[in-house]
């Protein structure tokens, strides 16, 4: 008897040893697998950072933080002038030319540790390369005591301790040209400074003692002897009057050589000396409410003093001048200066001098003048001149004395 097939189609047949729940799992675990795999090689790879681009790692970025702790700040201040007008000039001068970048600064100023801060400033200009000044200064001594030991500007007056580029004017005020030289009165030495504590008044007293310059640095003296000193003290006293208005009261003091005296009939010589005195007052006024728009600058300095002649005789001179400057608006400012001054070894001769200047600022880091200066040399020579000055600055350069 033969048997017939059915159509009817015979169910899969289930894998021996295998039960139906643990078929699931498996599948289950299958399929999450396939979906997991490919979201963990997104996670994994990373996309490459663009090309240049430096990733630090946190050991890499301190060690970076720390070197620049160890670098000093670095900063430049450039100085151009143009110049138009009869100059009237010394014997042995040199005509400046009508435009000139008249000096790079080079400033480098650092802690050097937590008692004592070190600052350099180099002069580059058509001459050549100048350390200008170079000191260090202890801080944190025993009864509020500061030491400094380098070269430096004397601290006689208030405008002496300005370095040129980063001063109002285009020129120098007569009395500092004639008593203190071109660049100023400074020297190798030390300063001993002490602020005196007190609850009323911001009183800081100075003590000097550096080389005595040449008469062709600074004609109110002469070094005579390897061993001469000039020594200078300084008293200033600061207060606010108000809010608004400030005040800075100081006098100064300097003695130092002055050339020699030979004596032809016992063949002696003696060291010849200068004495000289000075007073500073300035005023300060600066509305909190529109400080960035509205500030008012007066400031007056005046210089006597004596100077011994062969024979026994001495000289007397004075010089002055007086500063006004008023700020009208956030970047603009004008100024003007008289100027009086007696030379130092011939008080019967004397010089007289105006300027006028208008300044606008584009920013704190950099300035544009125009500036005007009729002047009557001890000759009796007129002298008209114009200036442009133009000052521009780079790095954290650190502040000069208030």
């Amino acid at each position: 008897m033969k048997h017939q097939l059915s159509a009817k189609p015979c169910p899969p047949r289930e894998p021996r040893g295998t039960p139906r729940g643990v078929r699931s799992m498996l599948l289950w675990a299958v399929s999450l697998g396939a979906v997991a795999i490919p979201v963990c090689a997104q996670v994994e790879q990373a996309p490459a950072p663009p090309a240049g681009v430096v990733f630090q790692t946190p050991q890499a970025a301190s060690g970076l933080q720390a070197s620049n702790l160890l670098n000093p700040n670095v900063s430049v201040i450039g100085w151009f002038q143009g110049e138009a007008g009869r100059r009237h000039l010394d014997p042995g001068a040199e005509l400046p030319p009508a435009l000139d970048l008249k000096e790079a600064e080079l400033g480098f100023q650092s802690i050097v540790d937590p008692y004592a801060r070190a600052d350099f400033f180099i002069s580059v200009n058509r001459e050549g390369v100048d350390l200008e000044e170079g000191y260090l200064t202890w801080f944190h001594l025993p009864q509020d005591l500061a030491i400094k030991v380098g070269k430096f500007r004397a601290d006689f007056g208030k405008f002496n301790r300005t370095h040129p580029p980063e001063s109002a004017f285009a020129d120098r005020p007569l009395v500092h040209e004639r008593f203190f030289g071109d660049e100023g009165l400074s020297g190798a030495g030390a300063d001993l400074s002490w602020q005196v504590p007190n609850p009323w008044v911001v009183v800081t007293l100075n003590g000097q003692a550096l080389n005595t310059p040449t008469a062709a640095d600074s004609p109110a003296f002469d070094r005579a002897r390897r061993r001469d000193v000039l020594y200078v003290g300084h008293a200033s006293a600061y207060y606010d009057l108000t809010d608004s208005v400030n005040a800075t009261l100081g006098g100064s003091y300097a003695h130092g050589a002055a050339g020699q005296d030979f004596d032809a009939v016992s063949g002696s010589s003696r060291t010849l000396t200068t004495q000289l005195g000075g007073v500073d007052l300035t005023f300060r006024w600066k509305n909190p409410r529109r400080a960035v728009y509205r500030s008012a600058l007066w400031q007056t300095e005046a210089v006597w003093g004596k100077r011994e002649a062969p024979g026994g005789s001495s000289v007397g001179s004075v010089g002055m001048f007086s500063h006004l400057e008023y700020q009208f608006a956030r970047r603009w400012r004008a100024g003007a200066r008289y100027d009086y001054t007696q030379l130092p070894a011939d008080r019967s001769r004397h010089e007289q001098a105006g300027l006028a200047y208008l300044t606008f600022s584009p920013s704190e880091f950099s300035l544009i003048s125009l500036q005007g200066r009729q002047a009557r040399r001890f000759d009796g020579i007129k002298e008209t001149l114009g200036f442009l000055k133009v000052t521009f600055n780079i790095g954290p350069h650190g502040s000069h004395p208030f």
